[in-house]
């Protein structure tokens, strides 16, 4: 056994070079997300926060990829681990699309290591350090599982995201019944509950490493979301390098506090999830990404006022029926290259900015359709007018 064994030293070396690695690609592949000199309307915590003037706000994403870039490289690197982080989450408090998933899984990662990087005794840091981050990848699993069991998943979301590759397969499989397609969510949350117990771990291990080749074969085959490819594959990396022949770490050792940071990280990975079925957490920061239980929303209005909305905005109006309607999602991944942050919040805010562009036109709506019903897919909506938005205060 102790043939095969890694030392915490060794994994950890890996996590420091890879994941800034990857963050910071991903920053570079959706790069306009994070400045303010741009068309798509900020989202801001708070309206008292006024966007980051140009050059400001290019100096914020410029410092936040060096930061990135020379942690992966630096042999002490937890200042700049941590300046980065801090770099992130005040940009992060600007605008709410910065929220995706990805950001949210690395930010809390990084911390990880800056907070224990360095420190003595470095073996018992180490353990630290590995321990968080091996209870945040077993928790992304589990929820994002979780989070696909439902009639949305199986009938619309998982068969647009592998529409390419399922052309591909012979009509035989092309045919099956969409209930089929609920294995996936169960193989997530088989690898996320397989990573947490010693006697499964390695062919859990294998399983996530299967699971990541078909969701980035899907990915690469549509062309979608390329912001997430480094995601996958950093993901990938994370369960070799923290669970593989690992076989020291117990369920006990990841759901058993042992510090401050250790709790903070069961709450927001481990049991806020579980709100965001009742709708009282927000979907992305609950590993729900492409499983079809999210709030959606589009702006529509006449012909008329649509021909109003600026020239860059116009290839994601829809004009094959009245109203015209504006697609919130194919605009955010135009520009910014990354989805809509899906909760109602953010929608509300980028109506009331858009009716300022316009003239608070009152013809022009928003339409907020809920999170699907689990067994049937139905979802209500709520609708909004500028007037409307405005005299809430937004």
């Amino acid at each position: 056994m102790s043939r095969y064994r890694v030392e915490p030293d060794r994994r950890l070396r890996w996590l420091h070079v890879m994941l800034p690695l990857a963050f910071s690609l991903s920053v570079v592949l959706s790069w306009k997300l994070w400045v303010s000199s741009r068309l798509f309307p900020l989202s801001p915590v708070s309206a008292a926060l006024p966007p980051l003037p140009f050059p400001l706000d290019y100096l914020g994403l410029l410092l936040l990829l060096g930061c990135l870039v020379a942690s992966a490289i630096a042999a002490q690197p937890r200042t700049l681990l941590l300046t980065g982080c801090a770099l992130a989450v005040g940009l992060s408090l600007w605008d709410q699309m910065r929220w995706q998933p990805w950001v949210y899984q690395y930010l809390c990662m990084l911390t990880a290591l800056g907070l224990y990087a360095g420190k003595t005794p470095a073996d018992t840091q180490q353990r630290a350090a590995l321990t968080i981050c091996r209870l945040i990848v077993v928790a992304t699993y589990f929820w994002s599982g979780v989070h696909k069991l439902n009639a949305t998943f199986v009938r619309e979301t998982w068969p647009d995201l592998a529409s390419a590759v399922l052309r591909l397969l012979p009509p035989a499989v092309q045919q099956l019944p969409p209930v089929v397609w609920l294995s996936i969510p169960l193989l997530e949350m088989g690898v996320g509950l397989g990573l947490l117990a010693r006697p499964s771990r390695q062919a859990a291990v294998l399983l996530g490493l299967v699971t990541h080749l078909v969701v980035l074969t899907c990915l690469l085959a549509s062309g979608k979301n390329r912001v997430v490819w480094p995601w996958n594959l950093a993901m990938a990396g994370c369960v070799v390098a923290l669970f593989w022949h690992d076989r020291d770490t117990t369920p006990r050792t990841l759901l058993r506090p042992q510090n401050a940071f250790h709790t903070l990280i069961l709450l927001l990975f481990g049991v806020l999830p579980a709100l965001s079925l009742l709708d009282r957490w927000d979907a992305y920061l609950s590993s729900a990404l492409y499983s079809g239980d999210i709030h959606q929303a589009v702006i529509y209005g006449s012909p008329a006022i649509m021909a109003r909305l600026p020239a860059p905005i116009q290839p994601y109006i829809w004009q094959g029926t009245t109203p015209f309607f504006v697609d919130l999602n194919r605009w955010a991944y135009g520009e910014l290259h990354v989805p809509l942050y899906p909760e109602p919040r953010v929608y509300r805010s980028i109506m009331a900015q858009i009716c300022a562009s316009v003239g608070n036109a009152t013809e022009l709506k928003l339409r907020i359709t809920t999170r699907p019903h689990l067994l049937t897919g139905h979802r209500a909506s709520e609708y909004y007018d500028c007037q409307h938005l405005y005299g809430d205060g937004l």
